[in-house]
Parts: structure tokens; C-alpha cells; sequence
């Protein structure tokens, strides 16, 4: 079984990102989902023996030769990170639904919206952390994501 930490939209808000990771200091994996990609570099900095997987966002112009998104087989179950601008997730979610479908994937992470969810519907489990720096709308939030024996599980939780 293996437990991550969700994280996208810090928005340079590094004070909630410490916090985040100090909260769980057994949790050795970090997703960070874009906007801003050097807040993960920057955690990457504080914590070196964690392990990270980053993609950059809509805001990160000055990332270059990173890619937009990446597939990760965890466990036995396919995991889809992605900002989610590319997919247009503020006007719905069908595009990248499509995309969960052709590829076969098991679980789709985005961000984006800056509005936390959690859904699982036709074997696809789609989370979105929320913001942890730019919350719309509630509190800056994040997710927990647990992958193991072919099942994938999020909650959202709440910085505090």
C-alpha cells in the first residue's frame, strides 16, 4: 500500500506546504499538481528523501523541457497527473474522461479549478485537491491518495 500527498494551486504559498508535509512525516511520496511548479521544487529542497512527482501548470511559464503530464503504473493501478487545463476541467470533466477511457487509466489527478473533488464513477477515480494556497470559494485544501491490492482511495482534507 502506498500513501501520497496531493497537492496542487500553492500559488507560492510555501507556508501551507510545510505545514501540509509536517502534518504526516511518514508519508514519503508528493504530487504536486502545477501552479506553482517551483513550490515543489522548493519543498524538494526542504525534504530530500521524499519522493516527488511534479507537473508544471497554466502558470508556470518559465518551466521548460518538463512534461505536461506523466503516467505512473502504482500498485498495479494506472494514475494519470495532470494540471487539467489542457482538458478544459473549468467547463467539465468530459474531456479527460475521455482520455481516463482510452488509456485505461485507474485514477486522474488535476488541479486547475482550485475546487476540491473526489469522485469515482465507471471504475475511475478522479481527484482534485483543491488549492493549498489560492482556495476558491472555502479553505485551502489538499488530498490524501492510498493505492494498494487494486484499489485507489482519496479524501480531502483541509490545511490547517
Amino acid at each position: 500500500m502506498k500513501l501520497f500527498l496531493v497537492i496542487s494551486d500553492s500559488h507560492g504559498d510555501t507556508v501551507s506546504l510545510r505545514k501540509i508535509v509536517n502534518q504526516y512525516p511518514s508519508i514519503q511520496s508528493i504530487i504536486h499538481l502545477g501552479d506553482y511548479y517551483r513550490d515543489a521544487i522548493r519543498l524538494k529542497k526542504l525534504y530530500p528523501d521524499k519522493e516527488y512527482y511534479m507537473v508544471p501548470g497554466n502558470c508556470d511559464f518559465s518551466v521548460s523541457g518538463v512534461p505536461n503530464e506523466m503516467i505512473l503504473e502504482i500498485e498495479g493501478l494506472k494514475v494519470l497527473i495532470t494540471h487539467g487545463n489542457r482538458y478544459g476541467v473549468k467547463d467539465g470533466l468530459g474531456r479527460l474522461r475521455s482520455r481516463a477511457q482510452r488509456e485505461k487509466l485507474d485514477v486522474a489527478l488535476f488541479g486547475h479549478t482550485h475546487i476540491p473533488l473526489v469522485e469515482k464513477k465507471d471504475g475511475l477515480l478522479l481527484v482534485n485537491p483543491g488549492s493549498a494556497g489560492y482556495p476558491r470559494g472555502g479553505p485551502s485544501t489538499y488530498a490524501l491518495l492510498e493505492i494498494g491490492n487494486g484499489i485507489a482511495e482519496a479524501r480531502i482534507m483541509e490545511v490547517l
